[in-house]
């Protein structure tokens, strides 16, 4: 059940079966996504998701001013998307980043680009592609964040709950993403949620400049940072004063 026809049919079935759930439930998983799109995703970006599912992440990110497009392979998903956070900062399409990969320069030029447990959806060997797809959408200093099961949690799934699985249910490391993509590594993260180590999240960036310019502290910062190097001198001070002593 691994062509392109049997997988989007599989997930015409899964909002009803699994995602409407979520608008029942607190999703803890989702919880972690928002909070890493809080720390990464600059206010008023262009943001596009893939695989959004119901829209739960796309109306979150409209909340931190983004404009939203949101793509999944499921038209129901989308038809529920549309309803729950369509709006004129989100719009929704029914869309196989695989498959529709040479249509992507019409959805535009983004800051950021979530797949949201998605990348394990999809077949490794597809990766290269997709990758590369993805960072032609990338504006220059634009990033990808990556959230998805930690191997030793899917190793654990395959192992004891099968039936948890979905149609297409890689093991990814992180070799597996940074090998396929040109983008640089600036965050990397196991997550617990339900349990311990579960999760991992993953921030890549297209900026691979150098900037010169020294990070501006604040006055907090500045006075830790004086605080911190005079107890450094003073804890220092009698081995420094044997070497110097010859000793």
């Amino acid at each position: 059940m691994n062509e392109s026809s049997d997988v989007k049919g599989y997930y015409e079935g899964f909002a009803d079966e699994v995602l409407l759930e979520d608008f029942r439930r607190f999703n803890l998983r989702q919880d972690a996504v928002r909070r890493l799109c809080h720390r990464y995703i600059p206010w008023g970006a262009r943001v596009l998701e893939v695989g959004c599912g119901v829209g739960i992440i796309s109306k979150y990110l409209q909340s931190l001013g983004c404009r939203v497009v949101g793509v999944d392979l499921s038209e129901n998903n989308i038809r529920i998307a549309r309803a729950y956070a369509g709006s004129e900062r989100c719009e929704f399409k029914a869309f196989d980043i695989i498959e529709d990969a040479g249509d992507l320069p019409a959805l535009g030029v983004f800051d950021a680009i979530l797949l949201p447990d998605v990348i394990e959806h999809i077949p490794k060997d597809r990766y290269p592609g997709l990758f590369e797809g993805l960072e032609g959408r990338l504006s220059d200093s634009g990033i990808v964040l990556l959230t998805y099961p930690s191997p030793e949690y899917q190793k654990h799934l395959k192992s004891n709950h099968p039936d948890r699985l979905q149609v297409v249910d890689e093991t990814v490391e992180l070799t597996d993403i940074t090998n396929a993509s040109s983008l640089r590594l600036v965050y990397f993260a196991s997550q617990n949620v339900w349990e311990k180590n579960q999760y991992n999240h993953v921030v890549l960036t297209a900026d691979r400049e150098h900037d010169p310019q020294p990070i501006e502290m604040t006055f907090v910062e500045r006075l830790r940072y004086r605080v911190n190097k005079r107890l450094w001198r003073f804890r220092n001070r009698a081995f420094l004063a044997r070497q110097r002593r010859g000793r």
